[in-house]
């Protein structure tokens, strides 16, 4: 006897409309094939149209047997409940609209199955049964992972698989998470021992704030469209997918207005609301673009970044594999180390948090702080300075040149009470005898 299994239904064409194809089990487990008119292909030329437009139909149509199926559900591993429901349910979630709690993004989803492959894939976990799984089990997993992957990798894998279970809770499979009281490891500090190439790329590429005069070099070297790509992310500060998804229309002389994101073929609005603002444009990025439209005219094309045959979004990820290593030479930290290098680069500037914040489009001033403005040892030192002029010039507090300090210790009590009395007073300084003596 078969087992009913989990399903969203299977969309074809066919004479001009969209068909829907589901299994229906009778009452001794044997399918049953079913078919449905859903809509003309005219109205609706895509799957996905079809799926947002008439999303809630199909459930209804299918749900009886997905609700069959989830009676059996949990004899089915961690690991084939992932790939046969979880993922289902993440591609339903991302036919809803932005701004809906139940929407989610390409990318999320795309992070979801790389934790999948690299993690749980071919792994003990995904060999255990649902229903079995225990706490102890968790604790066990997450303590099994690699330890010198960061504390936020191992939280990035703890609430994939708490999300995991929390589905099957939605889906009658079992009552408690597993995960809800495990503890994540990692390294709470940047070490590169037992790391490979790829995660050192990584580590670098997400510490790294292209500085001006990198810009310039990729400028200065990089042969278009590449060039003015890499323009409008330095000096506009737009993240990779609203790069691809840049139109003509989105730019009026004076500013940048995102409208979009493209992530793969995927097009969808922007992450928040805030994404929306326009972007002043300066005079040096706006003779690039100017001279950028010169060369590369739409002719009918909408898209600024482009492919010469078809006119489809440029795949950026071929300008960082291919014209950057040919052209530049270097180490690439990436396209957002571009984002990161204006937020920084403005505020070595002198540029308030709250106005690069209104550049880089954050909904929150603390993004901006904690990941858009990277510290600077040169700027550490130039305060230090500054703090040590004012305590020699407003309160008569010399100090000791460095390298008189590198060349000789104090060895006078004396003089060593007068340094101290100087900073803290005569009320506050004890000198303590020397207990060794």
């Amino acid at each position: 006897m078969a087992r009913p299994k989990y399903q969203e239904g299977s969309l074809t064409k066919r004479k001009g409309k969209w068909l829907l194809k589901w299994r229906e089990y009778n009452s001794s487990g044997e399918p049953d094939g079913k078919t449905k008119t859903i809509c003309a292909v005219k109205d609706y030329p895509t799957e996905t149209d079809v799926r947002k437009e008439f999303g809630n139909d199909i459930r209804s149509l299918i749900g009886p047997q997905n609700n069959r199926a989830a009676s059996t559900d949990g004899t089915l591993t961690v690991g084939q409940f992932i790939e046969t429901r979880y993922f289902a349910r993440m591609e339903q979630r991302l036919l809803f609209p932005a701004g809906n709690e139940l929407h989610i993004e390409p990318s999320t989803v795309s992070g979801y199955k790389d934790i999948w492959k690299c993690h749980l894939l071919g792994k003990p976990v995904a060999e255990k049964r649902v229903r079995d799984f225990t706490p102890q089990d968790a604790q066990q997993f997450l303590e099994s992972l690699p330890q010198q992957l960061s504390h936020r990798t191992h939280l990035r894998i703890l609430n994939f698989l708490r999300g995991v279970f929390t589905w099957a809770i939605n889906q009658g499979l079992i009552t408690n998470n597993p995960l809800d009281k495990a503890k994540a490891g990692g390294q709470t500090k940047q070490i590169t021992k037992g790391l490979d190439e790829r995660r050192l790329k990584i580590q670098a590429s997400n510490k790294h704030a292209y500085g001006l005069d990198e810009v310039a070099d990729f400028l200065d070297k990089l042969p278009d469209p590449a060039r003015t790509v890499v323009a409008v992310a330095g000096f506009a500060g737009l993240t990779r997918s609203e790069l691809k998804g840049l139109k003509w229309t989105d730019y009026d002389g004076d500013e940048i207005t995102p409208r979009r994101k493209l992530w793969g073929t995927q097009e969808g609005p922007l992450k928040t609301q805030a994404r929306e603002a326009g972007i002043p444009v300066i005079s040096q990025l706006r003779r690039i673009l100017d001279t950028y439209k010169k060369q590369f005219p739409p002719n009918g094309h909408e898209w600024v970044f482009r492919g010469e045959k078809l006119g489809r979004p440029l795949d950026l990820d071929n300008i960082s594999r291919r014209d950057v290593p040919q052209y530049v030479n270097g180490a690439w930290f990436g396209w957002h180390a571009f984002r990161r290098g204006l937020g920084t680069r403005l505020n070595d500037l002198g540029v308030d948090g709250k106005t690069i914040q209104t550049i880089l489009r954050h909904a929150n001033i603390s993004t901006t702080q904690a990941y858009y403005i990277l510290p600077d040892k040169a700027r550490a030192k130039a305060g230090m300075d500054k703090l040590s002029k004012v305590l020699e010039s407003q309160y008569g507090i010399k100090g000791t040149p460095k390298s008189s300090l590198r060349s000789r210790s104090f060895t006078s009590k004396r003089r060593s009470s007068r340094v101290l009395r100087s900073f803290c007073g005569t009320q506050n300084t004890v000198i303590r005898k020397n207990p060794h003596k």
